[in-house]
């Protein structure tokens, strides 16, 4: 089948639509933060120079200080959620989620430019004007953006007017779907069948033919028109769309697979042209990937620097207690099932013969382990090498524990228990994930073990957020104190 360009170009067109505002006003709102961080500058200066008669001395580090912060803040406050909720019109819950975002924003920046000196160059008093200023600014362009996108909804701008053209099953699951997603945004026209097609058996009744669907066109507006036939009927198809053509609407093929379980989410697009069903996606995208490496050099970064003391304290003591190396290297699966070597401190007895030996996970009471070995285990200072990980960009702050490779659970390969197995590398491994602070840190012994870890790993997968990770960070203070199943 050949669908002519002019009918896969409508598709892409209707991508910048304004029916897309809340998604587009969402990826807008970045730039929005960025001019309303300078603008905050600005009046910063002016309120505190002309009103309120101080005279600021900003150092020469001062520009390039407020373009890093500024440039920072977008990444952080950026919220993916912002599209939906303004289509709700959930602004209060809105404003609060910016504000907590905000909060952490201006404590990271704070806590950069105490590290790096930068804010001797900063009168307290108009440090204090510009995060006052910017968040209200910030806040006041979410409000804004959220009325817009809720007056164009009641307007009937971005209610989408679809007309189904062939009855039958695909056609029922298609209808059933529509009205069960976001019903406020979509108002159905009816299904259209001529008489061949209605020989097809269907639970939904007929509005109309093909004929009635173009004079209706005439007069109502219609946005999308969507075909349920087989695309194996490609005569029957271009046929039909060549009728269909006679209105200005762009029509689309549905999937045939519409409301049964098959994990397809969307149609997307191939080459900026070609319409496909996606069945899956990248979890961590956008803006979101871009945040979480933000967090990962900024945090692990800050991280590194504050403990290289005691990184030092440790490999003078694992020196001291034995012969060996002090960093301990291992194989173990990165993202896309890749291989990279992950860096901890040595807690075992050294021995050369035993990389050649099956892989064999630590026991509670294990005789392999040193004396410094067991306290650092038992604090989980051993895992420390791996900010190192991070840095180099193998491993995330937060994320599933990387298993080592070839790692057996009752003598079994984790692909073996649970074919989702493999999901877990999705993302980058962490040093600490949402696994072990539920209750699922250490060896896996069973496979109901590793079954419920994979669980775990998955649902921070597919609900990750930066406040999420920030809260696993918190809580695996609360785990290591605690020190459960660290051994």
């Amino acid at each position: 089948m050949d669908f002519s360009e002019e009918t896969l170009g409508g598709f892409a067109a209707r991508r910048a639509s304004i029916r897309n505002a809340p998604s587009l006003t969402s990826d807008l709102i970045p730039l929005f933060d960025l001019a309303c961080l300078f603008l905050a500058a600005s009046l910063s200066t002016l309120l505190y120079t002309h009103w309120l008669g101080l005279a600021p001395h900003f150092s020469s580090g001062f520009e390039p200080a407020v373009w890093a912060t500024a440039v920072l803040a977008p990444f952080i406050l950026y919220d993916k959620r912002f599209g939906s909720l303004a289509s709700r019109g959930q602004v209060p819950l809105l404003i609060r989620t910016h504000a907590l975002r905000f909060t952490l924003f201006a404590c990271a920046a704070l806590a950069l430019g105490t590290l790096g000196q930068a804010l001797d160059s900063f009168p307290h008093g108009w440090l204090t004007l510009w995060f006052v200023s910017s968040l209200l600014l910030t806040s006041l362009t979410r409000v804004l953006a959220a009325v817009y996108v809720r007056r164009l909804q009641r307007q009937g701008v971005l209610t989408e007017v679809i007309a189904v053209v062939g009855a039958g099953p695909v056609a029922d699951r298609l209808v059933q779907a529509l009205r069960q997603t976001r019903p406020e945004t979509i108002e159905l026209l009816g299904v259209f069948d001529d008489k061949i097609l209605g020989a097809v058996p269907s639970l939904i009744p007929s509005t109309g033919t093909l004929a009635q669907l173009l004079e209706l066109g005439k007069t109502r507006k219609i946005d999308w028109i969507v075909l349920t036939l087989p695309p194996t009927a490609d005569q029957r198809l271009l046929s039909i769309v060549q009728r269909l053509k006679a209105l200005s609407v762009p029509i689309g093929l549905c999937p045939q697979n519409v409301g049964l379980s098959v994990p397809y989410r969307t149609i997307d697009y191939v080459g900026d042209s070609l319409p496909v069903s996606l069945l899956a996606d990248r979890p961590i995208r956008r803006w979101d990937a871009i945040l979480k490496t933000g967090e990962d050099f900024l945090i692990g970064g800050i991280a590194t620097v504050l403990l290289l003391p005691v990184l030092a304290i440790i490999a003078l003591a694992i020196r001291l207690d034995g012969a060996g190396p002090i960093i301990f290297k291992q194989r173990r699966h990165a993202i896309n099932n890749r291989e990279f070597y992950i860096y901890k401190f040595r807690t075992m007895r050294w021995n050369p013969a035993a990389a050649s030996e099956g892989l064999k996970q630590t026991s509670r009471v294990d005789s392999r382990v040193t004396r410094v070995g067991r306290f650092l285990r038992a604090s989980s200072l051993d895992e420390l090498p791996q900010l190192f990980n991070v840095l180099q960009g193998d491993m995330s702050l937060v994320g599933p524990r990387p298993h080592a490779v070839n790692m057996r659970t009752e003598d079994r390969l984790g692909c073996e228990i649970t074919d989702r197995y493999a999901h877990r590398h999705r993302v980058k491994p962490g040093i600490t994930g949402w696994s072990q602070v539920n209750g699922a840190r250490g060896a896996t012994d069973t496979t109901a073990q590793l079954r419920r870890r994979v669980d775990l790993d998955l649902h921070y997968i597919e609900n990750w957020s930066l406040l999420l990770d920030l809260k696993i960070l918190a809580l695996t203070s609360r785990e290591v104190l605690k020190r459960t199943n660290a051994y």
